[in-house]
């Protein structure tokens, strides 16, 4: 029997309990609280129309301690005279931001998308026609403390000039014109230059689109030829500036004239065939005239109508259906008689062309 000593026999016990503690899965260290300061944003776009500028931004879903946002109140817009970038924000707005709701278990938290629109002093485009600003948002928690600027973004101060007043749109047989009056048109500072753009839109939508760059005039004309008939349009000018200036290159939208809806009906015919030809032939005992014509190059041309007249009679169709093809065969023809042809275009909505200018030819007597 082994005899242990007293000091012995109390380092065991002691080291007994502290395994048994471990073993009993005692709390860790105390975690600190998060500060919950939100992650910059890091996607924000700014667009310019007229004096308004747009941003756009969406909220971030985690703090810089990588737990989840649960609270930040507002969004604070900075904005910046000058190129340079902000080392802090200089306000001009607040945008209070949407609740983010808590995900259940095992999903992601919601995107919240986020908008604000600033309005840029006049004065700053006056005093500086070629200077930018930069655009900025910092998200700040319920102590009014942020973890520093989001991403910026460059707008210029250009001042933009007005659209046309007056605004007139008229269907023709080749285009649909636009005309306008009434636009001023100052001389551009240095560093400036001044534009039209046409746009069109399916009638009450607003998805317009360039149809081209015109040089600025207070009288002027555009002829649309890429429309499609029989479909409502609605048309507009937009002023542009372009600034180059500082070693930056942009384009700022100015405002919009108002748009003006047109129909695009067609009561428009094609252009008259032209270099009609006809030229007898015969295969055995089988004679015939053959014609043949410059194709038209309407893009809505359906086809063609033959017509022919001999000995003073009224001109008669020959053909059933349209012709496709600027060609057309004659089998119905008579030894010893002179026939007249003629040719018109036909459009898909049924508009016809006057006649051709008219060939002859005469099928020789048999001998």
């Amino acid at each position: 029997m082994i005899r242990m000593s007293r000091p012995l026999l109390i380092l065991l016990s002691l080291i007994s309990l502290v395994t048994v503690l471990t073993g009993c899965g005692t709390p860790g260290a105390p975690q600190l609280p998060s500060l919950q300061l939100a992650r910059p944003v890091d996607d924000l776009t700014a667009a310019r129309k007229g004096n308004k500028v747009q941003l756009d931004w969406t909220l971030p879903k985690k703090n810089t301690d990588r737990t989840l946002v649960k609270n930040i109140p507002e969004s604070r817009i900075c904005r910046h005279d000058g190129t340079t970038l902000m080392s802090g924000c200089t306000p001009v707005g607040n945008a209070m931001n949407q609740k983010i709701e808590e995900p259940r278990k095992g999903e992601q938290p919601a995107t919240v998308h986020m908008k604000y629109v600033d309005t840029l002093p006049r004065q700053l485009g006056e005093q500086d026609p070629a200077g930018f600003v930069r655009y900025a948002v910092e998200i700040m928690n319920t102590r009014d403390r942020s973890a520093g600027l989001s991403n910026q973004v460059l707008i210029p101060v250009a001042p933009t000039i007005t659209p046309p007043e007056h605004l007139t749109v008229k269907v023709e047989a080749d285009g649909v014109l636009l005309t306008w009056t009434g636009a001023t048109v100052p001389a551009p500072p240095p560093g400036l230059t001044y534009r039209y753009r046409i746009e069109r839109s399916p009638a009450g939508g607003n998805a317009y689109f360039s149809l081209a760059d015109v040089e600025p005039e207070p009288e002027g004309f555009y002829l649309d030829k890429t429309f499609g008939w029989e479909t409502k349009y609605d048309y507009r000018i937009t002023s542009v500036t372009d600034v180059r200036s500082q070693g930056v290159n942009m384009s700022v939208e100015g405002e919009d004239s108002e748009a003006v809806a047109v129909f695009t009906r067609d009561i428009y015919p094609p252009a008259e065939p032209s270099g009609l030809q006809a030229v007898f032939s015969s295969v055995g005992q089988k004679p015939f005239v053959d014609l043949s014509w410059t194709p038209n190059m309407e893009s809505d041309l359906a086809g063609y109508n033959v017509f022919r007249s001999f000995d003073g009679s009224e001109p008669v169709k020959l053909n059933k259906q349209l012709i496709a093809m600027p060609s057309f065969r004659d089998e119905a023809v008579v030894a010893g008689k002179t026939y007249h042809y003629t040719v018109s275009a036909v459009d898909l909505r049924g508009n016809e062309s006057q006649p051709s200018g008219e060939t002859t030819e005469t099928v020789p007597t048999r001998q």
